[in-house]
């Protein structure tokens, strides 16, 4: 005999599905906030403003767009909190400086290096990069979350690299003339 599955009540289905989303996408959404230069402590705060909003709204979330849902929900959740102007303030010696604000761990390392980099980049240009190049948005997706045409976002995606290689090249060339010496 065949038993049937056990139903769960509308309301465990979305607090199922709410603790998935959360599980599969809290760490693309922290990173997305940090990415857009809030400190550690207030991108913990918008996001979890972003999955609060997320729950409220979750009928609304199609299954297949989660992800893009929640990225949109924290940049819009950025600007509401007045931070959109926030970016980090570095100077121009933060090049040669870079060896001493630098972590023991690569990974580590890394990640402060490809802030640095993206840091110096064109802020609404880091935008477009971030969402595509780090969390795996498409251009379809982003052009929705940010209401521009999906030909804006490969143009600001284009610019983005050129400006992301250059910048990268020139802390390169530094951390080299650094080893040197």
């Amino acid at each position: 005999m065949v038993v049937p599955a056990k139903r769960l009540a509308p309301a465990e289905v979305d607090r199922v599905r709410l603790e998935r989303i959360f599980n599969d996408h809290h760490a693309a959404v922290w990173r997305a906030l940090r990415r857009r230069g809030l400190t550690p402590e207030a991108a913990e705060d918008a996001t979890q403003e972003t999955f609060l909003l997320a729950a409220e709204r979750l009928s609304d979330i199609q299954p297949d767009r989660e992800r893009a849902f929640l990225i949109g929900t924290a940049i819009r959740v950025a600007h509401t909190l007045g931070r959109k102007t926030v970016r980090w303030e570095l100077d121009d010696e933060m090049d040669e400086r870079l060896s001493e604000v630098r972590d023991t761990g690569e990974t580590r390392a890394d990640a402060q290096l490809c802030d640095l980099v993206l840091s110096k980049v064109d802020p609404e240009l880091v935008e477009v990069f971030v969402l595509y190049e780090i969390e795996g948005l498409t251009a379809p997706e982003i052009a929705d979350l940010l209401e521009i045409p999906v030909g804006s976002v490969a143009s600001r995606l284009r610019r983005a690299r050129e400006q992301f290689r250059a910048v990268a090249e020139r802390v390169e060339r530094s951390l080299l003339k650094e080893g040197e010496s």
